[in-house]
């Protein structure tokens, strides 16, 4: 494993991608939403994951958005891009432009939809460090979505390969967190399941990328600052406040809803989501609306 700059711990907003009326990414909106995100005070982007909907992007599209963000971030927070894709030519093609642009790492799911051998998920993770060119790559560790389930033993096997630094953790075993920090102390270990943050952080979590940083950034800053001075009661409070929007998002959908009440912030134009995400449109989200409000305010 390759130690990891002490930068990249921290908690990182996983970027969503605005849309205009007809579906198209809208590069004016995504410029303001990250703003609007570093604005919160957060440690960095995660540009391109399943937050920002690439897997339903083209290669030039992804390519695009990691050139928009890296523009207008001009250096001020870390950037780290998700390059995983279900070809390795596609990721390659990704992590090449990231280190074009400047990013500070990328990072990859596991390949999906075929079943892939461990000998084959390795050396695809080895053919993008390649590509990364000194780039340093985190490990997208998330079973429910890529259908991919690494043991300890699997993950161990890809922290061995050089120029790998970390892993998104985004998986409730938190046995497996607390194992991962016990045997790589110097691993640069990311939460990846925001209603579970302080849970993340107690089992040896140095960092986060979270959805909901888009619109909680400042929240999610007030508990790590709880947790890192021994306020276990305040922590626990706010990620209690956290987990109530969460769960009010969780009801029509995590992807939609955020995007709605970016939306209804103000801050992107449309409430679009690429086809076939669903987008939500009306009237009818009272509860998404009085959250809208409550984070104008706040």
């Amino acid at each position: 494993m390759t130690t990891s700059p002490r930068g990249l711990r921290g908690l990182h907003a996983a970027l969503m991608t605005p849309y205009t009326s007809d579906g198209e990414i809208d590069h004016g909106d995504l410029r303001r939403l990250v703003n609007f995100v570093i604005g919160q005070g957060v440690d960095g982007l995660y540009v391109g994951g399943s937050t920002g909907e690439a897997l339903l992007h083209t290669q030039e599209e992804r390519q695009r958005v990691f050139e928009t963000v890296a523009e207008e971030n001009n250096g001020r927070v870390v950037l780290m891009g998700q390059v995983g894709a279900m070809a390795t030519r596609e990721c390659q093609a990704l992590a090449n432009t990231c280190k074009a642009l400047g990013y500070d790492a990328v990072s990859a799911i596991p390949p999906i939809y075929f079943s892939h051998s461990k000998a084959n998920i390795s050396r695809y993770y080895q053919d993008i460090v390649s590509a990364a060119d000194g780039v340093p790559l985190v490990v997208y560790n998330v079973p429910a979505m890529s259908g991919v389930n690494f043991t300890l033993e699997d993950l161990a096997s890809l922290l061995e390969i050089p120029g790998v630094i970390g892993v998104k953790q985004t998986a409730k075993d938190m046995y497996q967190m607390e194992q991962l920090h016990r045997l790589y102390p110097d691993l640069l270990l990311l939460n990846g399941y925001d209603e579970m943050l302080l849970a993340g952080m107690a089992s040896g979590a140095n960092g986060g990328i979270g959805s909901t940083y888009n619109i909680m950034g400042g929240r999610y800053l007030a508990m790590r600052q709880m947790f890192e001075s021994g306020d276990m009661a305040g922590a626990l409070d706010m990620q209690g406040r956290c987990n109530k929007v969460i769960d009010a998002l969780i009801q029509p959908g995590v992807f939609p809803a955020l995007k709605y009440v970016l939306y209804r912030m103000g801050i992107i134009q449309t409430p679009v989501c690429r086809d076939p995400l669903e987008t939500l449109q009306g009237t009818s989200f009272t509860t998404l609306d009085a959250i809208a409000a409550e984070l104008r305010q706040s």
